[in-house]
């Protein structure tokens, strides 16, 4: 379950990320356009081409778990009591959807209600957790059937516990609790004796493991028949240490480590890893919250210990709450997993959004939407590389504009090629396409007569007054992302969410900072993919950067614009609308 206690620190000054402000920030960056698309919504934040919540808030993706019927179950966090109040006197309970293609998804219907088990010590909400199937050894539970465990607050003194409960419909509802409804795991284990939440559960050699997110540590249990846990390492703490799972970063002891998430994965050449996946922030290097992994191995108890540093799986803003799909036992490789992610941020989806851009309106009920799924994989050298998958159907019908320059007509196949140019005379305006469905995929292919490409790339993505604005500079492979969502705005609560979507943790004017890790290339292509509340930026790669939209529009404009400063440089624009 992602909650932030408290915000105090998420200011915090840019240190080691200085570097890279400074190769940012000495360009002349574009004027916003004066022309772009009049928003029209209908107050629902809703995606066209993505997994949205039906009615109500959701946020943490809890698992993705492949049904033998042929299809992917889908679970989610949701909030009935609406995106201003998550936490409302409703409490919070799993969702369950279906998916074939991660492009169309399901009815969806209520898979763990958010009060439930012992009259006293069952759960009034349902958080995160994790599904496994019965190999035999949980008793009274049927063989093969689907075991959920997820953190619940328990009724007599709203602590966080875990507990247990087994579907009788192949994973649609699971409403036969273990232990009688109470907990299977107590928050008296965590040494803060406050968190205790997320679990993940694994078998791993002829028993089961539990990871919980125990504020700044992860616990580790162990167990034989999944009702019954103990310490893992009975002799030690069985704790894994900030200074472990977060190796290589600053530690924020306001931001509580998240949604933990254990695979075996193998990498081309066979070699086999663990692969730690967890949430967390790192403010000391204008990082927000987001979704983080290790690479390396269990040590004889089943405790995690790395052999790398910790590294975004999404470089964005708004990719938290991961989870994957995979195998339950620790001993199966995985040679790739699916991850899906919920596409927000702490820091303003609970302020407040309003349902248009004059922020007058009432606030949205209905908010909560998820990444494109995307394939996940591990090279040999220790790293996760994320590809977007988008399935051929959904680009079927798409169109390539070739060789797109500075010097194109002004019309190419009934588009519009606005030439503009920046203070120092060399930023031209390649593409500028007003009013196209929100929902869109994008390949761009830059590319250089000369050797090596020079010059930055800036996208510039309109509605209505919103904006996400991208610039890149591939000669050194840094790039930004700054955002506005006029929805955000409200009173003082509404400006520090506002600018926090805007700044980060930077706060001055510049966005969220990065590095892609590819530089110095000849050509290289850039996959975009918007839709109504959400864009993503991927990287050949392998680094994806995703970012939240509040705009109930559906519809964008879409803008290239490039310095070009040797007049060698062309794009190929290949788009579609996803279906």
């Amino acid at each position: 379950m992602a909650f932030w206690k408290t915000k105090k620190g998420q200011w915090g000054m840019l240190t080691a990320g200085s570097a890279i402000l400074g190769l940012l920030v000495g360009a002349t960056l574009l004027n916003p356009p004066t022309a772009h698309v009049q928003a029209e919504g209908n107050g629902e934040q809703v995606q066209q081409a993505h997994l949205t919540t039906a009615h109500g808030w959701s946020n943490d993706l809890q698992t993705i778990v492949w049904n033998d019927a042929g299809y992917y179950d889908v679970y989610f966090l949701h909030s009935e009591d609406g995106a201003t109040n998550p936490f409302g006197s409703s409490g919070q309970d799993w969702v369950h959807t279906t998916t074939s293609d991660f492009l169309h998804y399901g009815e969806q219907n209520s898979a763990i209600p958010a009060s439930g088990g012992d009259d006293t010590q069952g759960w009034q909400s349902a958080w995160t957790g994790s599904i496994v199937t019965n190999t035999g050894n949980i008793p009274n539970v049927p063989v093969g059937a689907k075991v959920a465990y997820f953190t619940g607050i328990r009724k007599s003194d709203k602590t966080q516990n875990i507990y247990a409960s087994y579907s009788q419909d192949n994973g649609r509802t699971f409403t036969q609790p273990l232990n009688d409804g109470k907990p299977v795991a107590d928050v008296s284990n965590a040494n803060n004796k406050t968190d205790f939440r997320d679990p993940a559960v694994y078998y791993w050699q002829n028993k089961m493991l539990m990871y919980v997110a125990e504020g700044s540590e992860i616990g580790v249990y162990q167990s034989t028949d999944g009702v019954t846990w103990s310490l893992a390492d009975p002799s030690g703490g069985s704790k894994i240490l900030a200074s472990t799972f977060f190796y290589g970063h600053s530690w924020d002891g306001n931001a509580p480590v998240e949604c933990p998430v254990i695979k075996t994965m193998q990498t081309p050449s066979g070699e086999s890893k663990q692969v730690l996946i967890f949430g967390a922030k790192d403010a000391s290097v204008g990082e927000t919250t987001g979704t983080y992994y290790e690479v390396g191995h269990l040590d004889a108890n089943g405790l995690f210990v790395t052999e790398t540093t910790a590294k975004r799986l999404d470089q964005g803003s708004d990719f938290y709450g991961a989870n994957t799909n995979g195998s339950d036992t620790i001993d199966t490789v995985n040679h790739s997993l699916i991850a899906l992610g919920w596409v927000g941020n702490w820091n303003y989806f609970t302020t407040g959004v309003h349902t248009d851009q004059n922020a007058s309106s009432e606030f949205v009920h209905r908010l909560g939407s998820y990444s494109s799924a995307r394939e996940v994989q591990l090279t040999d050298g220790l790293t996760l590389t994320s590809s977007l998958m988008i399935p051929k159907a959904a680009t079927r019908d798409s169109v390539t504009y070739s060789n797109v320059t500075k010097d194109a007509p002004k019309s190419q196949s009934g588009q519009q090629w606005v030439d503009r140019e920046d203070t120092n005379g060399h930023v031209y305006g390649l593409y500028d396409i007003p009013n196209q469905s929100a929902a869109q995929y994008y390949q761009l292919t830059f590319s250089s007569s000369q050797a090596s490409y020079k010059g930055r790339i800036y996208i510039d993505i309109w509605q209505g007054e919103d904006y996400v604005r991208f610039n890149y500079d591939p000669s050194n492979g840094k790039y930004n992302v700054k955002a506005y969502a006029a929805e955000l705005n409200n009173g003082t609560n509404g400006q520090v969410s506002s600018d926090y979507y805007r700044n980060g943790l930077l706060g001055n004017g510049n966005g969220y900072l990065a590095d892609s890790g590819l530089s110095g290339q000849q050509s290289i292509t850039l996959t975009v993919v918007t839709d109504t509340n959400s864009v993503e930026f991927a990287f050949p790669n392998g680094q994806i950067y995703t970012v939240s939209r509040f705009n109930t529009s559906g519809v964008q404009d879409f803008k290239i614009f490039t310095e070009d400063p040797d007049n060698a440089n062309q794009v190929t624009i290949t788009q579609a609308n996803l279906q």
